[in-house]
């Protein structure tokens, strides 16, 4: 009986592959971009039509269909037999996980933890999400239109999974901590308008106003002059709380004394366990002492 292969596939970055905790030898553009296409669909069947869209960009042709039987069996010989199943109207490799499916995965938990209140989990699976990118998106695989709009789409995620970072930061008052960070994204990505957000509400919890309003105007700088449009209302009523000393921004400072308490309070369980420790310690020994008192 044919023994199960594990495989994995690192597609945040250069692509990677390992079987059974090995590098696995699969070369050539064609080859390379065909494991992503199926890798990304994470076991699920992809038609015939929709790899060679995906694979060449090009319209179902005879010479197309041979490249990619041939793909196949070098893949099979590669990552081993079982690892490549046919159907009828396509293939599906099953059993491969994929860095962007941990991205995924716990960008979603950590969306959730920060709803459900827990920013501390927020933060940790945020950075989870963030921890398994080596580098660009399907790196050196974007030859086609649809493995184009994949990378875009992985990105984003990865721009998300930072947002996400640094939102939770901002609860747990980490502001002072995160502002250099949100500078540099926003230079990396400047029309996403929760990263002005969060570096207006940064700086100010910071005791930088004056600054938190510069980022404003800036904002509404990229965005009239490179999109034609204005700010959102969301964001100018950060700028509006901004200015009015609204206390709903001093949120962070609310975070970092929850969890001053919070630590407050494991201090005296801890002090109460120990207390009662030296309490039980003492009934025992006073009735040591009536018992030999007795006998005496």
């Amino acid at each position: 009986m044919e023994q199960t292969t594990q495989i994995e596939v690192g597609i945040l970055g250069p692509l990677q592959v390992t079987v059974n905790g090995r590098p696995a030898d699969v070369s050539g553009p064609r080859r390379t971009m065909l494991l992503a296409v199926l890798a990304l669909h994470q076991g699920r069947v992809v038609s015939v039509d929709a790899l060679i869209d995906a694979v060449w960009g090009l319209d179902d042709c005879v010479s197309s269909r041979n490249a990619l039987h041939h793909h196949v069996v070098r893949l099979r010989a590669a990552l081993g037999r079982t690892a490549l199943v046919a159907f009828p109207n396509g293939y599906a490799l099953v059993a491969a996980p994929t860095d962007a499916a941990v991205c995924e995965e716990s960008l979603g938990a950590a969306r959730r933890a920060l709803r459900d209140g827990d920013a501390e989990l927020a933060e940790e699976l945020a950075g989870k999400a963030l921890s398994v990118w080596r580098g660009a998106a399907l790196q050196g695989l974007t030859d086609t239109p649809w493995l184009q709009a994949e990378a875009h789409r992985l990105e984003e995620l990865r721009i998300d999974a930072l947002e996400e970072r640094f939102e939770a930061a901002l609860v747990l008052g980490r502001h002072r901590e995160v502002v250099s960070e949100l500078e540099l994204a926003i230079a990396e990505n400047p029309f996403r308008e929760r990263l002005w957000r969060q570096l207006m509400i940064a700086l100010y919890r910071s005791g930088r106003q004056a600054e938190a309003l510069d980022t404003f105007r800036t904002a509404r700088n990229v965005y009239v002059e490179e999109l034609g449009l204005e700010p959102s209302p969301e964001l100018r009523r950060v700028q509006e709380a901004i200015l009015a000393h609204d206390p709903a921004l001093a949120g962070g400072e609310v975070g970092g004394r929850r969890d001053e308490l919070a630590r407050l309070v494991q201090q005296l369980r801890a002090d109460l366990r120990r207390a009662e420790e030296l309490y039980a310690r003492a009934v025992s020994g006073a009735d040591d002492r009536v018992l030999a008192g007795a006998m005496a």
